[in-house]
């Protein structure tokens, strides 16, 4: 009791709370495809989001959502 722990499969994030823009940018994307194994050993903080929250590990998928304006860009 007392504590809220919820298990995810998307992670919605704004940029204040860490969202990788400068990264995972659409407008960039859509001129260079950005490719998965180039952010392999990239490490990406997350922060100020409530509530505990527990990911599956590989393979289960996991999504990352930008929350921008409270529209949710996949």
């Amino acid at each position: 009791m007392g504590s809220f722990i919820e298990f995810n499969d998307t992670l919605q994030i704004t940029t204040e709370q860490g969202f990788p823009e400068h990264i995972l940018n659409l407008v960039t994307h859509k001129k260079n495809p950005i490719q998965v194994f180039n952010l392999s050993k990239t490490i990406f903080e997350f922060k100020n989001k409530p509530n505990a929250r527990i990911f599956h590990p590989a393979p289960t998928r996991c999504f990352i959502v930008h929350n921008i304006d409270g529209k949710w860009l996949y």
